[in-house]
């Protein structure tokens, strides 16, 4: 039965059958993969033999820089605490732009109760998220259009 069969065509349709099997994992699963390196936004990367010990040093390394960031913070605790004091400003301090612009606040009375708001969190005064509430402050108050703020009156408010 098998002896109509040469090995060519034995090896022929096994190489078509690899091949299809191959094309179908990889449209199936990498799709967007290749689709990126087909597109040249990444290119491929192949990894070497050259250095074997390779996937073992760069975690390491990434935990002992890690490690000097967390040790150069306070604190977890108060790390997280500012990040929690932050995004309640940001929500509060959205609201209260948007309805100052409802209420047609005169510019004065305007910053004064931003100054206000701001004070009521001291830990983001003294954080480095301070110049970027200040830029919200003042994006936000270009998207209401009635009160127009500078980066440089929004950073004074902190004061």
């Amino acid at each position: 039965m098998f002896t109509n069969i040469s090995w060519g065509n034995y090896i022929v349709v096994v190489i078509l059958l690899l091949t299809s099997w191959y094309l179908f994992v990889g449209l199936r699963f990498y799709f967007d993969d290749l689709k990126e390196v087909i597109s040249g936004k990444r290119k491929l990367q192949f990894r070497g033999f050259e250095n074997a010990n390779y996937q073992d040093t760069e975690p390491e390394l990434k935990y002992q820089e890690s490690a000097e960031l967390i040790s150069n913070q306070t604190s977890f605790g108060e790390f997280d605490t500012t990040f929690q004091d932050v995004d309640a400003l940001v929500a509060r301090l959205k609201s209260f732009i948007t309805d100052a612009a409802k209420k047609k606040l005169v510019k004065k009375e305007f910053t004064y109760y931003l100054q206000l708001l701001l004070r009521e969190f001291p830990s983001v005064k003294n954080s480095p998220f301070n110049s970027s509430i200040s830029e919200l402050i003042v994006l936000e108050c270009d998207k209401v259009e009635s009160i127009t703020l500078t980066q440089e009156e929004a950073e004074a408010l902190w004061e």
